[in-house]
C-alpha cells in the first residue's frame, strides 16, 4: 500500500501488524536529526571539539575513523584523557552534545509514537538514542507513559512490556523527572552489552520472537548498530521462530543490498522527508482506519469542480 505517490509499497500484512500492535519500532539517530541532535559521525567531532582534542596523532583513532567506527573511535579517546578518579570528559561532553533541545518540533517523533502501540493501545517504542525527545513529544500530546533505560528496560512479553525503552541508555531530564542510566556509547560499552554481558543481545533475540521490527533512522553500515543487526542476523540462522525485520531508509547505491545482506527487508524512498510524510500518512491511518479510507473514498467520489 503506498500511503502517498511518494511513497514506498508499505506490505498490507506489516501495516496490519502494525495496527494490531504487533510491531515494535526502532528508532536511531536520524529521527532526531532533523530538531538538531547530531549523526554518531559529527557527534564524535562535537566530543572531540567540546574537550580540546585532535586525532592527527593517533592512528589507532584515525584509521578507526576513516572505516566509521566512531564506538572505537571514541573508546581510544576516552582511555587517553581519561584521568584517574575523575569523571570521562567524552561522557560529560556527549550529555552536554544530546541534551533534549527546548521548544523543538516534535512532529516526527510524535507519528512514530502513534505507530508504536501495544495490543493494549500503550505507548512501546525501543530507540538506541539516548535523548529523552520521545518522553517530550508524548507529553505535549498528552500521553501517559513510562520510560526505561539500559538493563532496567522490562522482559519482552512480560506485564510491563511498553513504554519508551532506551537499549543504549539514557540522558537525564528535570523536566520530565527523568534519572541518567549508563551509556552504551564506546565500543568497550558494546562489547560488554552484546558479548560479554550479552543482556543486549538477549534481549533482542526474546524481542524478536515476540514482535516484527521496523528500523527508522538509521544506514545499514552505522557503527552504532554494527553488533546489534549481527546478533540479528545470526540469530535468524539458528532459530527460524524470528519474526521478520524491515528497514526504512533513504534509496541509495547499494543500500538495499547491504540491508538484504543482514536478512533485513528494505521499504526504501527517494528522500528523508518522503520517510517522515509517509510516516505522519501512516499514523493517521492506524489512528482510525474504517474513518481514514471513509474519507479517501468521499474524496475519490467528490465531483470535480
Amino acid at each position: 500500500m503506498k500511503f502517498l505517490p511518494n511513497s514506498a509499497d508499505i506490505p498490507h500484512d506489516l501495516i496490519r501488524s502494525v495496527s494490531d500492535g504487533d510491531v515494535i519500532f526502532l528508532c536511531g539517530a536520524g529521527v532526531s536529526f532533523g530538531v538538531g541532535l547530531p549523526t554518531f559521525k559529527k557527534l564524535t567531532d562535537d566530543v572531540y571539539a567540546a574537550i580540546g582534542e585532535s586525532r592527527a596523532h593517533e592512528p589507532a583513532e584515525t584509521i578507526a575513523y576513516e572505516k566509521e567506527e566512531y564506538d572505537r573511535v571514541l573508546r581510544s579517546l576516552e582511555k587517553r584523557t581519561l584521568l584517574h578518579g575523575t569523571e570521562s570528559r567524552v561522557r560529560v561532553a556527549v550529555t552536554r552534545i544530546l541534551k533534549a533541545p527546548d521548544g523543538a518540533n516534535l512532529v516526527h517523533h510524535k507519528s512514530l509514537l502513534q505507530l508504536s502501540r501495544d495490543r493494549s493501545g500503550r505507548a512501546r517504542l525501543l530507540t538506541t538514542n539516548f535523548d529523552t525527545l520521545f518522553e517530550r513529544a508524548a507529553q505535549e500530546e498528552g500521553l501517559s507513559f513510562e520510560s526505561h533505560a539500559g538493563k532496567s528496560i522490562p522482559r519482552p512479553g512480560g506485564a510491563d512490556d511498553f513504554g519508551i525503552l532506551h537499549l543504549h541508555g539514557r540522558l537525564e531530564d528535570t523536566n520530565l523527572s527523568l534519572r541518567k542510566s549508563d551509556l552504551i556509547l564506546t565500543s568497550a560499552d558494546f562489547g560488554d552489552a552484546y558479548l560479554r554481558d550479552g543482556w543486549a543481545s538477549r534481549y533482542i533475540e526474546d524481542r524478536m520472537r515476540l514482535n516484527t521490527l521496523i528500523l527508522v533512522g538509521y544506514r545499514a553500515e552505522d557503527a552504532a548498530l554494527r553488533l546489534l543487526l549481527e546478533t540479528l542476523d545470526a540469530d535468524r540462522d539458528r532459530f527460524r521462530d524470528l519474526k521478520d525485520i524491515y528497514a526504512i531508509e533513504k534509496s541509495s547505491p547499494g543500500s538495499a543490498s547491504l540491508w538484504n545482506a543482514k536478512g533485513i527487508k528494505p521499504l526504501e524512498f527517494a528522500d528523508y522527508p518522503d520517510i517522515y510524510t509517509t510516516l505522519a500518512e501512516w499514523a493517521r491511518y492506524a489512528k482510525n482506519p474504517a474513518a481514514y479510507k471513509r474519507q479517501g473514498l468521499e474524496e475519490i467520489l467528490r465531483p470535480k469542480s
